[in-house]
């Protein structure tokens, strides 16, 4: 087993290109992520970092940082086909190309995706969503080699597991699996529960790619019992209801070899708030020797 260890923007609550909702300046997120003990990025929202290869290869290899993945969120559902998207995923999977980056992260971010009664009454509407990601998928896949994982996400298209598993039946597509989102949808609010890795358990050899997050059970079962407020109930991966510990056994049962990425949804907190729990999980998960 092994987990290359990774950290993102949107730990820092960078969720948009203009550095929103923190906004933290990308020169701060840089060096408080390699502060933290970090080497591996994912990219994040395009435009947040440097576009330009040689400004962010300098930017990267000055701090010791190293560019691992691509990230790619689309409100599928407002464009007509793939081709709304065809020259985003050019620019992004040539810039990747030169990193020799291996992996692209895709999101939906349709508002469509969180009426879950539309969904399911508006069937041609979501298969044109799973076809326009199955484009992309075999697009950047034979032009430039560069393997997507789509990312199930609370709100969105694909969210539970009925939806991942038809989602991955019908694109073929392998998936960037976020434990905390993946449990706040599918799972129970009492202390270890283990739907999310249950889950990776029987889907592992469509699951290269990992986003670790945990979820609070009191948070949890305020958002599951007050649905409106929209209540973030993420924290410390030693302190949810999924036991990491566990999953590093699961991972090790199944000879794990990829990318797990630290991913706290940090919206509107400090930079020196997002540091600090950066560096708490990236300790913890060397304690308990996921890394």
């Amino acid at each position: 087993m092994k987990v290359e260890i990774a950290t993102c923007p949107c730990s820092w609550g960078i969720f948009w290109p203009d550095g929103s909702p923190s906004h933290v300046p990308y020169k701060v997120f840089l060096d408080q992520a390699a502060a933290a003990g970090y080497v591996g990025l994912e990219l994040g929202p395009v435009g947040y970092l440097p576009t330009d290869k040689d400004l962010l290869e300098k930017e990267l290899s000055s701090r010791g940082l190293k560019a691992r993945a691509g990230t790619a969120c689309y409100k599928v559902d407002e464009a007509q086909g793939f081709a709304d998207f065809r020259q985003r995923a050019d620019d992004l999977c040539s810039l990747l190309v030169t990193f020799n980056i291996e992996y692209l992260m895709m999101m939906d971010e349709s508002p469509f995706g969180r009426d879950r009664e539309a969904k399911k009454g508006e069937r041609s509407r979501v298969f044109k969503c799973y076809d326009i990601i199955k484009e992309y998928i075999r697009y950047a896949r034979e032009k430039y080699g560069i393997t997507v994982v789509f990312h199930p996400h609370a709100g969105t298209i694909v969210e539970t597991e009925e939806e991942i598993l038809e989602f991955m039946e019908y694109t073929d597509g392998l998936l960037c699996f976020d434990t905390g989102h993946h449990q706040i949808v599918n799972g129970s609010p009492e202390q270890g529960d283990s739907c999310a890795i249950d889950f990776y358990r029987r889907h592992h050899e469509r699951i290269p790619y990992l986003h670790f997050k945990n979820v609070d059970a009191e948070l949890m079962k305020k958002r599951l019992a007050n649905p409106a407020e929209k209540i973030m109930p993420y924290c410390a991966l030693e302190d949810g209801i999924i036991d990491f510990t566990e999953l590093r056994r699961v991972l090790e049962e199944t000879n794990y070899n990829g990318l797990g990425v630290v991913e706290q949804d940090m919206a509107g907190k400090p930079a020196e708030e997002s540091f600090a729990l950066s560096k708490k999980n990236r300790e913890y998960l060397a304690r308990i020797n996921m890394i």
